[in-house]
């Protein structure tokens, strides 16, 4: 049973349902994972703790889609990665960034929160492809190495360095969500609009999945070695 004294970032890595409940209140597993449900409900100040504890409970519960990836080894772990995140990220960006492109010079003129949010989003886009380049070429190989029993100097400062980037990362999305009002459209709005709010949405989803199972999962499995 889930205790409210636990972490917010652990129970979603032994419950990975539970990130959805997390989401839907507001409150942060990846980056601001560390702090118990208890301190998270309060901050949200969205929910109170027995209502989320229930909703928890019950997402606990909940079976999830395929493998969960906090039980694979190291190089599995860094091939599920790649494989399911960093490769779609990719292909999602040179799919968006026409939209964005077209939403800001088509309307920015008159809602220069659009002219903003490209800026953001370019920024962000720019941000993770060096990110995850770093990852695949240099970072991820060391992190391999490192358990497997090799020594890999300056280990602790490297991953450090890459959950300074989740952070920066992060920041970006909660900007992006700002300006388009929690990605909800106005009434005005056309289809290319209604699909770049949607489409956003659900990258800072999948970049808050992606982030949580390198933070909590991953690297520490790395340092444990």
């Amino acid at each position: 049973m889930i205790q409210a004294q636990e972490r917010v970032a652990d129970v979603v890595t032994k419950h990975p349902k539970t990130a959805d409940v997390f989401r839907q209140y507001g409150i942060d597993f990846c980056c601001g994972g560390q702090v118990s449900i208890e301190e998270a409900a309060t901050q949200a100040k969205r929910i109170e703790l027995p209502e989320l504890m229930d909703k928890l409970e019950a997402a606990s519960h909940l079976q999830g889609e395929g493998v969960n990836p906090s039980y694979l080894d190291v190089p599995s772990l860094v091939q599920y990665i790649q494989a399911r995140y960093h490769e779609t990220l990719k292909e999602e960006f040179k799919q968006l960034t026409p939209y964005v492109t077209k939403l800001a010079r088509v309307h920015g003129p008159n809602h220069p929160h659009l002219v903003e949010l490209k800026e953001v989003y370019d920024d962000f886009k720019a941000a993770m492809l060096t990110h995850t380049d770093e990852e695949d070429h240099q970072a991820f190989p060391k992190l391999v190495e490192a358990h497997q029993g090799q020594h890999v100097e300056h280990l602790d400062a490297a991953i450090q360095s890459l959950v300074d980037d989740h952070t920066g990362a992060g920041a970006k999305l909660e900007h992006m969500r700002r300006l388009t009002n929690d990605y909800q459209p106005p009434m005005e709005a056309c289809g290319t609009w209604r699909l770049v709010y949607t489409r956003l949405e659900a990258l800072e989803k999948e970049t808050h999945d992606h982030v949580h199972l390198e933070n909590h999962v991953l690297f520490p499995k790395v340092q444990q070695s």
